[in-house]
């Protein structure tokens, strides 16, 4: 039997202490990093720390933005279950893909719903599907008490051809006996998978299509093939992505654009795709330098601590070798306090920062306690050494002091949400010690205030680095 994952919706983007990508064998997050795929292993952790549930999902992205930019696309069918309420279910299905992107990958979904909504989507715990040769694969779940429907079908992810065929339905009935109540072929009449998790707009992707093919590899028989075309795949860029050795790792970047060089830098555990719906919108205006900092999406890593003096001096490196003699920088939460590193510590290579969620110091001064615990029982109980790692980067710096902030010539904005990770008057000393800062505290919003209001905060970003400069004081009224 093949057991379930636990999968959350939640919104995307890198969260200060949690909002991170977890992989499942290779298959990060396909929905705007909506869908989180989490190995049973890890589920328990999960449940008996609430708090830190609520740290890691945090951000939620509209069904426009699903449709319309999301990385996955789903198809799917569902069927009235009102009569095997309590019993076991299985879905099986042929399963082929063609992948054009590293991870690309084709799986099932299933879900269970009641009359006052949707239940919660499930989806295979296997590694994801990337053979060409076709294979069954399944999973198993419980229909629920009060359950109406059970919705499945086939989840998609970037770009590829993916192929399914002969999918059943089964219930256990209470005397052990497996009794088929869905079987589709595809041998004969319409398409009858819709597009979507059957929950209004959600898991519909423009970018992918479905229709019934015949199969070269399946003699004689008609398959379902959902074809992923001019997906995303920001971060995952086989075309474009490059290494550069720099202080003993390989730093993973890439570049996209024409025009005056922005470099962007993800928070903690990111990678560049983590911000893959600002990219159409900067590559029309900059050269995009996206990197995965040390240990953390494609790029390697040493058995050493990490520091954020360390990644900054990456990221110093990889400009020297790219012949940049200077750049605007987009950091996030701990991009953003690479993008402050930077400004002190080689001023001739930055311009200007838009510093979103950034923390000089590492202690409850600075960051909400709740946080910091989040991340030290995280450090305590996780299985996962990068994890681990990557917490106690959190745990045990920054350790800038506020007048080592009067050091940085460059301008730098200033920017978080009213309900950040980051205590608002530890955000405000910040941009009091900066010598040429602007500041902005965006209402209603959280730590993924660049998500949760993209459009205001592309605005200020676009106008702070396209702008001339500017400190205009009210006491010059007077």
């Amino acid at each position: 039997m093949i057991s379930h994952s636990l999968c959350l919706i939640r919104k995307a983007g890198s969260d200060r202490n949690c909002c991170r990508q977890i992989s499942n064998g290779g298959f990060n997050s396909i929905f705007v990093n909506e869908i989180i795929y989490i190995h049973p292993k890890k589920q328990m952790l999960i449940r008996d720390s609430l708090s830190r549930l609520i740290i890691l999902f945090a951000i939620l992205f509209s069904c426009d933005q699903l449709q319309a930019q999301g990385r996955g696309g789903a198809y799917g069918y569902k069927v009235n279950v009102q009569k095997y309420q309590g019993l076991r279910y299985r879905l099986a299905a042929l399963i082929r893909a063609e992948g054009a992107d590293d991870s690309s990958a084709a799986m099932l979904w299933t879900r269970v719903d009641k009359p006052n909504g949707s239940g919660m989507l499930r989806a295979l715990d296997e590694r994801p599907v990337r053979s060409r040769e076709w294979k069954t694969y399944q999973m198993e779940g419980i229909i629920d008490s009060g359950a109406v429907y059970l919705a499945f079908g086939a989840l998609c992810a970037y770009n590829g051809k993916f192929f399914y065929d002969d999918f059943k339905v089964e219930v256990a009935t209470r005397s052990n006996e497996w009794i088929t109540i869905f079987k589709d072929d595809f041998e004969s009449g319409p398409l009858n998978f819709q597009p979507g998790f059957i929950s209004g707009n959600r898991g519909i992707n423009r970018y992918f299509k479905a229709e019934l093919l015949t199969d070269k590899r399946k003699i004689g028989a008609r398959a379902l093939a959902i074809t992923g075309d001019s997906v995303p795949n920001y971060g995952i860029n086989s075309k474009v992505g490059k290494y550069a050795n720099v202080n003993g790792i390989k730093l993973y970047y890439e570049i996209y654009g024409e025009g005056p060089p922005l470099l962007v830098l993800h928070g903690n555990g990111g990678s560049i795709s983590s911000a893959f719906s600002f990219y159409p919108r900067l590559v029309k205006k900059y050269k995009v330098i996206a990197v995965d900092s040390r240990a953390q999406g494609k790029s390697t890593d040493t058995d050493q601590p990490l520091t954020y003096d360390q990644m900054a001096s990456d990221v110093n490196a990889l400009l020297e070798q790219l012949k940049i003699d200077s750049v605007n920088i987009w950091g996030q939460s701990d991009g953003a306090i690479l993008g402050l590193l930077l400004a002190k510590d080689y001023p001739k290579k930055v311009k200007r920062v838009v510093a979103f969620g950034s923390n000089i110091q590492h202690d409850s001064a600075a960051v909400f306690p709740w946080a910091l615990s989040a991340s030290s029982r995280i450090i305590k109980e996780s299985k996962d050494p990068k994890e681990k790692k990557l917490n106690l980067l959190m745990r045990d710096y920054p350790n800038l002091n506020y007048s080592d902030l009067s050091k940085i010539e460059a301008p730098v904005l200033v920017v978080a949400g009213d309900r950040d990770v980051i205590r608002p008057e530890h955000t405000l000393k910040i941009f009091q010690h900066l010598p040429n800062s602007q500041m902005c505290i965006i209402p209603g919003a959280t730590h993924a205030a660049s998500w949760e209001q993209m459009d205001l905060f592309m605005q200020l970003l676009e106008t702070f680095f396209d702008k001339p400069f500017a400190m205009p004081d009210t006491k010059d009224w007077y």
